[in-house]
């Protein structure tokens, strides 16, 4: 099925959807699953991500060849200084916003944008009665940090030399203001108050964010729905070969609704669960995210979290012969020993560092996001059973690789920026990239993962947005 998917796109997929799906369904469901098809259309062979400057030039040809049917408004700065755009098309009374990039290391949301947002704009595909506003890219700044992996080589080790991802405050979906147990928390950004200049304008029917996340298997955060909402959801991950993701959602307090689909928790859940652990959830947290903000108007959010690479070994539930309580602490120590060396090396740079750099930052609130992360797993190292070995492969190749990955590429990047102003810190690079190397080999040896195809993701996303869009037509629960 990988084979053929590649041959012919979307299409495909979703129209292999109804056939699964729709198997003894009514006439209605299928129905459904053809005009998503429809909608979203056939994804053309995508070999790269759209940086921030090349989307821009492709919502202003659209703009400039259909403009009946597109506009767009600058809804805010970054702290940077570029411009947050709204791209608005359709004129329904129902709005539906779609945000990309609220993370910036997570691009598969501006190229499946760039893709619905052209379709709709051509005409080629219908609005559904519903005004749609694209917000493209919501951290432009961030953004341009990661570009330089965009185009390839898709390697778990070479994203990670150019890996950026922000300090948690730093995060324009995680600092919404709200008020939790009579407090104020979320001091928002820049780019977080054009969210909610978009929020507040538009009272939304839907917000769709788009995520993604290094490796693994994908899943969905929703705010509601029902079964057969989900069931549509994760069967775009089925018919593309992506596996679902089988742990815990990585989002503390949310229930899972289906293998594949989590709730999506406000703010004060996931304090609730970092309390438990004994972890202050404004430090964990930061604010509040847009479900927070946009509660007052009755919005629907979803979430779509999809894997880069993926690896068959993620979902065997073999036995193994190592103790569940002792996978965990293995975690949470190496979560220390990561976190230990970020502080170390920050640490031994001592009033070299301002804070001005934004590696700095970032690797300063992962060094204790890591702490409070080993502080969950050893929470969560009270069940008498054996581990599977899907479990330990996620464990050890997912989680801690990853964070592995994530720490050695930004400390490698710090550094870098610190050589340039005192040579003799060359000396201390070279031992953080003889560890990395390490890292980088074990990962390469034992894990690289199979990279899914950039057209199947967007297909994925899109699929998964306009399943939602249609829902809220018809009156149905999202």
């Amino acid at each position: 099925m990988m084979v053929e998917l590649e041959r012919r796109g979307l299409f495909a997929l979703v129209a292999g959807l109804g056939a699964a799906v729709t198997a003894g369904c009514g006439r209605g469901a299928v129905q459904v699953v053809d005009e998503v098809a429809r909608i979203v259309g056939p994804v053309d062979r995508i070999d790269a991500f759209p940086t921030v400057d090349e989307l821009n030039r492709f919502v202003d040809e659209l703009v400039v060849a259909h403009p009946a049917m597109v506009a767009v408004e600058e809804i805010g700065r970054s702290r940077g200084g570029d411009p947050i755009r709204e791209v608005r098309v359709g004129s329904g009374e129902r709005h539906l916003v779609v945000f990309g990039n609220p993370h910036p290391n997570e691009p598969i949301g501006m190229a499946t944008i760039r893709h619905l947002l052209g379709r709709l704009a051509r005409g080629e595909a219908d609005t559904l009665g519903a005004t749609w506003h694209f917000v493209p890219c919501v951290d432009p700044d961030g953004t341009r940090l990661n570009e330089k992996w965009f185009a390839g080589p898709r390697t778990r080790t070479a994203v990670a030399r150019e890996f950026y991802r922000p300090a948690g405050p730093e995060q324009p979906e995680w600092c919404f203001p709200i008020t939790w147990r009579d407090r104020e928390v979320g001091v928002p950004m820049p780019e977080t108050r054009a969210l909610m200049t978009l929020i507040d304008r538009t009272r939304p029917a839907l917000i769709a964010s788009l995520h993604n996340g290094d490796f693994g298997g994908g899943f969905f955060y929703c705010s509601g729905g029902d079964a057969d909402y989900w069931s549509a959801l994760v069967q775009l991950l089925d018919d593309a070969d992506v596996p679902r993701h089988q742990g815990e959602p990585d989002a503390p307090g949310g229930a899972r609704w289906a293998e594949g689909v989590f709730e999506l928790p406000t703010f004060a859940k996931m304090a609730d669960a970092w309390l438990a652990v004994g972890v202050d959830p404004v430090a964990g947290i930061g604010g509040g995210g847009s479900l927070d903000y946009a509660a007052p108007y009755g919005t629907a959010v979803l979430v779509s979290e999809l894997p880069l690479w993926t690896d068959p070994r993620i979902d065997d539930q073999t036995p193994s012969e190592r103790a569940w309580n002792d996978v965990m602490r293995s975690t949470a120590t190496a979560y220390r020993e990561i976190a230990a060396l970020v502080t170390g090396v920050l640490d031994g740079l001592g009033d070299r560092l301002t804070g001005r750099s934004p590696f700095e930052r970032a690797l300063r609130s992962m060094a204790s996001g890591l702490g409070e992360l080993a502080a969950e797993r050893d929470g969560a190292a009270d069940q008498d059973r054996r581990a599977t070995l899907g479990e330990i492969f996620i464990e050890e190749y997912i989680w801690v690789a990853a964070q592995r990955l994530r720490a050695g590429g930004m400390l490698l990047r710090l550094l870098y920026e610190e050589v340039q102003r005192d040579p003799s810190l060359a000396v201390e690079r070279a031992r953080v990239g003889a560890i990395f190397d390490g890292w980088s080999a074990d990962v390469e040896r034992n894990a690289p993962g199979e990279a899914v195809p950039l057209e199947r993701l967007v297909a994925i996303q899109a699929g998964a947005i306009v399943t939602a869009a249609t829902r809220l037509r018809d009156g149905r629960p999202v």
